[in-house]
C-alpha cells in the first residue's frame, strides 16, 4: 500500500513546519516537518535552513520508507485510513518502536479495537533520563487513533517515486589502478550489474565517506585488489577545491595596506578601515565564506572566514588571516582570465535564452553537477555550475513523468523565466527570506511544455545548505553562492531572456 494525502496532512499538523533547524523536546536537531536526517545520511545541524516544498518532499520520502516498514510487518488487511495512521505513528516513534510495539502484536492477532487503544500508550518521551508525558504526543496519538478507527473518507493513495539508481545499489567495490595513483575507483553494483563507476580524485577518508553516503542500501564495500576495473563511462568526483572566481570589473580598492583581526572594534577607528572591513565581509559572504554581520569589525568570525578562503586559494601555510593586496585581489578575481568574448553575432540576431544540461561529474557530496548556460544572440556567453534535486534522488524525467514530492530535479522541457522576487528590496542578496528556506531572492519558473507536468513551485535560488554538507533542492535550480546569483541576475538584466530549456538527453526538450 501507499500513503494518501491524509497521512501527510496529519504529520504536517503535528510536526509543524520550521524553515530553520531547532532542538526537539529531546534535544535532537530537527528541521522541516520533523526531519532529523537527510537522505544521504547527514544529520540535521543547527543553522540548517530548508524551503517548505523541500521539507514536504523530505517528509514524503521518509513516509514512503516507513510505509514499506508497515507493509512488511503488518500481516492483516488494512483500509487506507488504518494504513495512513500506522505510517504516521511509525514516522514519529521510529521503525524499532513500531516493530516492537504491543500495537503491532495486537493488530497482527486480528484485534483491531485493542490495537487502536494502543496508540494512546505512546505519549511519553525521555528527556534528561526521565520519561515524561508530552501533551503534544497525547493529542497526536488521539488523532492517529481517530484516523485508524475512521471507516469512511479513505484517501487516495499517492504515487511513489521510483527509486534512484543510487538507492538500488546493494554493494560497492573499490579499485586502485596503480600504486602511485591517488584516485579511487568506486564501482557501484546492483547484484552483478554495474550501476555506475566513479573516479574519486581525493585520497582523504572523509571525502570517500561522503561519497559512499549516496548509497544508503549498499551492504558491503569490498577492495578489489586483483581485478580489472569494469569497462564503462566514468563519473568524475573532483577533489574539494574552490571554484574559480569570475573577474570583477572595477572592484573596490583597498584603502589601507593591511587588515588584521582586532581592527575596527576600537572607538575612533578610521572610517576607511571600517569601510574596508565591511567590503571584505560583504565579499566573503557573497562567496559563501562568511555568515556574520556586516559591521566593520574584524572579529573572530571574519578572521576564520579569511583563513578558510586563504587556505583554499593559497594553501594552509599561507592562511594567516591577514588581508593585504594579494588576498584582496584574489577576492575579486583580479588574477582570473576574463570571460571569453563570444563570437560576433550573426547578421540575423539569434535568441537570448538559458539552457540546463547534465555533466559527467559529481560534486564532493555525490550530487550530479549541472551546467546552466547563458546564450546571447544565439551564442554561448557564460555558464555556471548549479544543482537540482538532492544526492541519491537525481532521477531525470520528462515533464509528464516527473513525480511531485520526489526530491528529483526539475523535469526536461521548456520553462518560462518569470520576474525576480526580492524578499525586501532590490539587489539585497542576504538577509530576510522571501520564502522560508529559499533565500532573499528567487526567480520562479513556469513549465511551458511539451505536454504538462505535475511539478510546481520550481524556482532558481541560492543553495543555502551547501555549506552545511547537504546540497541540493526539491527540484528547484540551486546556485552555489551569492556571487553566482549576482552573475545570473546580470544575465537577466542584460538581455531579459525568458526561455529556459532543460535538456536531460531524453529527447523531449524543444530546440531554442
Amino acid at each position: 500500500m501507499n500513503i494518501s494525502q491524509n497521512c501527510l496532512d496529519l504529520i504536517k499538523k503535528w510536526e509543524g513546519f520550521s524553515a530553520k533547524a531547532y532542538l526537539d523536546p529531546v534535544n535532537i536537531p530537527t528541521i522541516g516537518y520533523g526531519t532529523i536526517r537527510y537522505p544521504n545520511g547527514q544529520k540535521v545541524q543547527m543553522g540548517d535552513v530548508i524551503s517548505e516544498p523541500e521539507a514536504e518532499d523530505l517528509m514524503k520520502l521518509e513516509c514512503d520508507e516507513f510505509a514499506e516498514i508497515v507493509n512488511r510487518n503488518v500481516q492483516v488487511t488494512l483500509n487506507q485510513n488504518q494504513f495512513d495512521a500506522l505510517v504516521s505513528f511509525c514516522y514519529n516513534v521510529g521503525a524499532a518502536g513500531f516493530k516492537g510495539s504491543t500495537l503491532l502484536k495486537k493488530l497482527n492477532a486480528g484485534n483491531y479495537s485493542e490495537a487502536g487503544e494502543q496508540f494512546l500508550v505512546w505519549n511519553k518521551a525521555t528527556k534528561d533520563g526521565v520519561k515524561k508525558v508530552i501533551d503534544g504526543l497525547t493529542n497526536r496519538r488521539k488523532d492517529e487513533k481517530a484516523l485508524f478507527e475512521e471507516t469512511v473518507g479513505n484517501g487516495t493513495p499517492l504515487e511513489k517515486a521510483e527509486p534512484s539508481p543510487q538507492n538500488e545499489v546493494t554493494w560497492l567495490e573499490g579499485y586502485r589502478e596503480s600504486i602511485s595513483d591517488d584516485n579511487t575507483i568506486i564501482v557501484a553494483r546492483k547484484g552483478k550489474d554495474v550501476v555506475e563507476i566513479l573516479t574519486l580524485e581525493s585520497p582523504k577518508k572523509e571525502d570517500l565517506i561522503t561519497v559512499l553516503r549516496q548509497y544508503p542500501n549498499a551492504q558491503n564495500f569490498l577492495l578489489a585488489t586483483s581485478k580489472a576495473v569494469p569497462s564503462g563511462e566514468r563519473i568524475l568526483i573532483e577533489k574539494r577545491q574552490p571554484a574559480s572566481i569570475t573577474k570583477v570589473e572595477n572592484p573596490p580598492s583597498l584603502q589601507n595596506p593591511l587588515l588584521i583581526m582586532g581592527m575596527g572594534a576600537e572607538d575612533g577607528t578610521l572610517a576607511s578601515v571600517k569601510e574596508d572591513i565591511e567590503k571584505l565581509q560583504t565579499r566573503l559572504r557573497d562567496l559563501g565564506y562568511y555568515q556574520g554581520e556586516i559591521d566593520g569589525n574584524f572579529g573572530f568570525n571574519t578572521d576564520q572566514a579569511v583563513k578558510v578562503f586563504q587556505a583554499r586559494y593559497f594553501g594552509q601555510n599561507e592562511a594567516d588571516g591577514k588581508v593585504g593586496s594579494l588576498t584582496w585581489e584574489k577576492l575579486w578575481g583580479q588574477d582570473a582570465p576574463p570571460i571569453p568574448t563570444p563570437p560576433a553575432s550573426p547578421t540575423n540576431p539569434g535568441k537570448n535564452y538559458l539552457k540546463l544540461t547534465k555533466t559527467r561529474q559529481k560534486d564532493e557530496y555525490g550530487c550530479l553537477v549541472l551546467k546552466m548556460e547563458y546564450y546571447k544572440d544565439g551564442q554561448l556567453k557564460d555558464s555556471l555550475n548549479v544543482c537540482s534535486g538532492t544526492p541519491g534522488q537525481q532521477v531525470f524525467k520528462t515533464g509528464p513523468n516527473s513525480v511531485p514530492k520526489s526530491l528529483q530535479p526539475l523535469p526536461e522541457g521548456k520553462w518560462r523565466i518569470e520576474d525576480i522576487k526580492w524578499a525586501k528590496e532590490k539587489d539585497k542578496y542576504f538577509g530576510e527570506f522571501s520564502t522560508p528556506g529559499v533565500g532573499p531572492v528567487s526567480t520562479p519558473l513556469t513549465y511551458v511544455g511539451p505536454s504538462s507536468t505535475r511539478r510546481s513551485a520550481i524556482e532558481i535560488h541560492i543553495d543555502s545548505n551547501r555549506r552545511a554538507g547537504f546540497p541540493g533542492t526539491a527540484g528547484c535550480v540551486g546556485l552555489y553562492t551569492i556571487a553566482d546569483y549576482q552573475r545570473f541576475v546580470s544575465w537577466l538584466r542584460e538581455t531579459d531572456p525568458r526561455d529556459f530549456y532543460v535538456d536531460w538527453g531524453l529527447g523531449t526538450s524543444p530546440k531554442p
